[in-house]
């Protein structure tokens, strides 16, 4: 179990769930260890690659303190550090030779003059004892006079690695000794706030306890309460969930995108153990050279250099961690409105919203899903109940959905925005009861707001995060918004079903809500898959199907405005048209295919976690060519399994994990293909997957002189799915029909069971 860290250092029993490329994803059936590291490693790279800026000024400035009073105070004990240091160094350590004492003639001793008892200071605190458990402060002199031209051996070979883990303590001990410096200069000068005591975990180098995957990371800040009492061994345990940055190290500063690479890959652990981290810091150390770096949804900016070995580099560093530690949590990355309450030892999370003005807090009771990646939305989902409940009067359980949308063109509202989608669902359905609790209902939400430097709140964007420099990176920049919405009710994960009819009533409530929303709302889901079909189970043990998620619907009415640069959806439930980005517009049949991937998907690897045991899928399955490769490459193997019935009988159903169990499964998915590739109702134009020989045209013109819905299409349109898009409100009718046949019957078979036991 995980221990998130909330700002001040506190941690809770709340557990996460570990991120969606994890070894034990049902997603992930058919990668081994290997697979899973190799991608992670490759889109790390490329979210460097793509997202990187280097010698960003403003960087180090993002650290400061928003309070003026503190921003200022802060400068102040930086020099005061510094003060300290220099001569520190510039005497290796070592406490200079005193100075013999100056007499007057009647031998009398002269008082010391204001340079000598700065210099005499200095070097006595300098070569004071830091006390209990402190590190030898003398290695950070090995770091600060590090050559690049020493020959310490090659950077590849097993020398070179060495001479880089040699480094770790040397660096350690320059930040502990920062630390220190500053808890003595605070105690000459109280500032309005304690400062973090911010050092590295003692053991480098090493996994994390609450990593998914066996890398090792170099180094990493961690925050230290009142060190010298604690009986605890927090600071030598890594975890993710109580580091504040984490710092990779290489020997040489030639080394420095490997650096970054590197950084890129460890970081998105930060977000998958932290429920309340907004965006993240980093440090890269080649040699002497370090640079700070901000990651934030789709770019990492990197600080200009920060030379250690020299006294400017020196004091920039210092600076920088001297504001960590006496910045608000939100300057660290932190959200302050998902809080840890220590009085209770509860999560509490705010939900503002935008109808009411008024904020709400509830009470996190355990975390559904952790973001997963570097860059993107960094959705969360938390269960959740209102804070003023109590155990006589427990309130309802509400689904918190948390995440990074991009902005609008103007203003701060989310170019796909959920919320709006939400409502638009709940005004126009809430009065039909044969559709209650089958979607998300919305109960309040709106962007999140941060605190302002005065007074007041703002929303949380980009643009705030970066309020100081935002002009200067705003070409490179995406802007998002954070947003925030409670739902209910709450579902359970599809493959809890526990059995095949229980899944196919699931799938029947949940296309009727679908088809409802596209028709009363105008609105189209567009991301169907597993995650988003879940289901709640009523006090008779009767299971409702629930649709949730609708970040990526759009109006039905314009798709073609609202469409995406990139594909909506994963490609193993995506819809030819979408994975080749077709021209033909999105319609409601789209989201109806992708219910048919997922469900020959189940039928695979199991409905439920019983079902898949001791279920072994091998790679050379034709449903892999489904989830396997590019875009292009899926889309040809589904229009190639799907235009054939007997093919996909035989390389689809045939391979289900139980095909007796599975039959009426079975049964159901056939019909669905048969509707939604060869409905009758429509010429052979509009039939299969693959576009029509013009050849055959003159038959076709017979043909379509009948009653076929698509008589009036002209025949060079020979693409079946743009036929079909056409008349995609009566083949929707045909599907329900079928779906909803099944369902009933399913029902019937549960009531019988139930009756039977």
């Amino acid at each position: 179990m995980v221990t998130p860290t909330d700002p001040n250092g506190s941690s809770s029993a709340t557990p996460h769930v570990r991120r969606n490329m994890a070894w034990n994803s049902a997603a992930n059936v058919l990668s081994g260890d290997k697979t899973i590291n190799e991608e992670r490693v490759t889109e790390a790279k490329e979210h460097v690659r793509d997202g990187l800026s280097r010698n960003v000024s403003e960087v180090l400035a993002a650290a400061a303190p928003l309070d003026s009073d503190m921003r200022k105070k802060a400068v102040s004990l930086a020099e005061a550090v510094c003060q300290q240091l220099e001569p520190f160094i510039l005497h290796k350590g070592n406490v200079p030779p005193r100075t013999t004492k100056k007499r007057n003639r009647r031998g009398q001793q002269l008082p010391a003059t204001s340079r000598e008892s700065k210099g005499k200071a200095a070097s006595d605190s300098a070569s004071e004892a830091p006390g209990q458990g402190a590190v030898d402060y003398s290695l950070l002199l090995k770091w600060v006079n590090l050559k690049s031209s020493q020959d310490t051996g090659s950077s590849n070979s097993k020398t070179g690695h060495f001479r880089e883990v040699k480094m770790y303590p040397w660096i350690g001990a320059f930040i502990k000794y920062v630390a220190d410096q500053l808890v003595k200069a605070v105690a000459d000068s109280p500032p309005p706030k304690t400062p973090r005591q911010l050092e590295t975990f003692r053991k480098a180098d090493v996994v994390a306890i609450d990593a998914d995957d066996w890398r090792r990371v170099d180094m990493a800040l961690t925050q230290c309460l009142d060190l010298p009492q604690r009986d605890d061994r927090s600071d030598e345990l890594f975890t993710y969930a109580q580091s504040a940055a984490l710092i990779e190290v290489k020997r040489y500063e030639t080394e420095e995108t490997a650096a970054f690479d590197q950084l890129a890959l460890y970081t998105p652990g930060l977000y998958a153990t932290q429920v309340n981290r907004r965006f993240a810091w980093g440090l890269t150390i080649c040699g002497t050279h370090v640079r700070a770096c901000l990651f934030i949804h789709d770019n990492i900016l990197a600080s200009e250099v920060m030379d250690v070995a020299t006294e400017p580099g020196r004091k920039q560093f210092v600076t920088l961690l001297v504001n960590w530690a006496m910045c608000e949590s939100q300057r660290l990355g932190y959200d302050p409105t998902i809080r840890y309450n220590r009085e209770t030892s509860q999560w509490e999370i705010d939900v503002w919203d935008d109808e009411s003005r008024v904020t709400r807090t509830y009470i996190c009771e355990y975390v559904v899903a952790d973001t997963s990646s570097l860059f993107g939305q960094h959705r969360r989902c938390f269960v959740a109940r209102a804070k003023e409940s109590s155990d006589e009067q427990p309130a309802q359980k509400v689904l918190i959905k948390d995440a990074w949308a991009y902005a609008a063109a103007t203003g701060s509202k989310a170019a796909r925005d959920e919320l709006s989608n939400l409502r638009a669902i709940r005004d126009k359905l809430d009065a039909d009861d044969a559709l209650a609790g089958t979607y998300s209902h919305l109960e309040a939400g709106g962007i999140v707001q941060q605190k302002g430097k005065r007074r007041g709140t703002l929303n949380d964007t980009t643009e705030l995060i970066l309020a100081n420099f935002m002009a200067s990176v705003r070409d490179n920049v995406k802007k998002r918004v954070h947003w925030r919405v409670a739902t209910t009710p709450v579902g359970e994960d599809l493959q809890k079903v526990r059995s095949v009819d229980e899944l196919i009533v699931v799938v029947g409530d949940v296309m009727a809500a679908h088809t409802a929303i596209v028709r009363r709302c105008d609105i189209l889901h567009r991301d169907l898959s597993t995650n988003k079909i879940m289901f709640c189970r009523d006090d008779d043990g009767m299971v409702r199907g629930l649709l949730i998620d609708f970040n990526n619907a759009v109006l039905q009415a314009n798709p073609h405005d609202e469409q995406r640069p990139d594909r909506t959806g994963i490609y193993p439930y995506m819809s030819i048209g979408n994975l080749e980005q077709s021209s033909v517009k999105r319609t409601a049949l789209d989201d109806w295919e992708s219910l048919i991937y997922i469900l020959c998907w189940l039928g695979t690897i199991g409905i439920n976690r019983d079902d898949q045991t001791n279920v072994k899928i091998r790679s050379d399955l034709t449903i892999c060519h489904w989830r396997d490769g590019s875009a292009t490459n899926i889309a040809k193997a589904k229009r190639r399994t799907l235009q054939h019935s007997d093919l996909f009988g035989n390389e689809i159903l045939a391979c289900f994990a139980h095909p007796l169990l599975y039959a009426n499964l079975a049964r159901l998915i056939l019909e669905l293909r048969s509707q939604l590739f060869y409905n009758e109702r429509l010429s052979s134009l509009a039939q299969g997957c693959i576009d029509f020989d013009p050849m055959y045209s003159s038959i076709r013109n017979a043909e379509l002189r009948t009653h076929y819905l698509d008589c009036n299409i002209d025949t060079t349109v020979v693409d079946p799915f743009a036929r079909r898009a056409e008349f995609a409100d009566a083949i929707v009718d045909d599907l329900l029909n079928v779906i909803q046949e099944h369902r009933n019957n399913a029902l019937n078979r549960i009531k019988d069971f139930q009756l039977s036991k």
